[in-house]
């Protein structure tokens, strides 16, 4: 296993930023895991609880909403997409944020936020994460944490309710090619909970002036409870 520090990450409040791993694929039977997704089916995910809005805006029609991850061949035989990190039977089974109907004018805000989780100290989340290959895009993935069990986040595609907590921030800058194109690790321990406390984590696809972006992907999220 190798770690990587190089990415730059921001440990806000009660965070404690415990590495970036890019490893072997999880078991999903780990001891303590309370919630687990793997995304084969995001469409269905509303029924466990996600929540979805995208906020994305520009001077024309555009859209960054997550979906269904892609990953397949043309009729010309050429791969389009990438696969899942961890699949049960199809290479699609992740997340994606995809930005289409763009301009220069795009302002990419998709959010994906989970359920509502009980966090204690110790407890640790985790997930997957990758763009595109390509030198040129300019994706960007904040990934924070709400001060209750809302999900609200307003309407604009700069605004983000209550969820003011950032546990990564994953190509701040934007710098061309500077998302992993890889599947890496992010994993986070809370700590300074006075007491359980209910909130939620949103995955928020974030860009501004996207004409460059193209989207990123998510995998195997976790939730284990010590």
């Amino acid at each position: 296993m190798k770690n990587y520090f190089s990415l730059s990450v921001i440990a806000v409040g009660v965070i404690t930023f415990t590495g970036i791993n890019s490893c072997k694929k999880d078991a999903m039977t780990s001891p303590g895991i309370v919630t687990a997704e793997e995304f084969q089916q995001v469409y269905t995910l509303d029924q466990k609880g996600w929540v979805f809005k995208d906020n994305t805006r520009s001077g024309y029609y555009a859209t960054a909403a997550w979906t269904q991850g892609t990953a397949g061949t043309d009729k010309t035989g050429a791969y389009y997409g990438f696969p899942a990190y961890s699949k049960k039977s199809s290479d699609d089974e992740y997340a994606y944020s995809a930005v289409s109907g763009y301009d220069s004018s795009t302002y990419v805000s998709a959010w994906m936020i989970t359920p509502v989780l009980s966090l204690k100290n110790g407890d640790v989340v985790s997930f997957y994460s990758r763009g595109d290959q390509g030198t040129g895009y300019t994706d960007r993935l904040q990934v924070l944490m709400n001060q209750s069990a809302s999900a609200t986040v307003g309407d604009s595609a700069y605004s983000v309710g209550e969820f003011t907590t950032v546990l990564f921030d994953i190509n701040p800058g934007q710098t061309p090619g500077g998302y992993p194109q890889a599947w890496t690790k992010y994993e986070f321990t809370f700590t300074g909970f006075a007491e359980k406390t209910d909130r939620r984590i949103a995955f928020r696809h974030y860009v501004e002036n996207a004409i460059n972006a193209r989207g990123v992907g998510i995998d195997l999220f976790q939730f284990k409870s010590k």
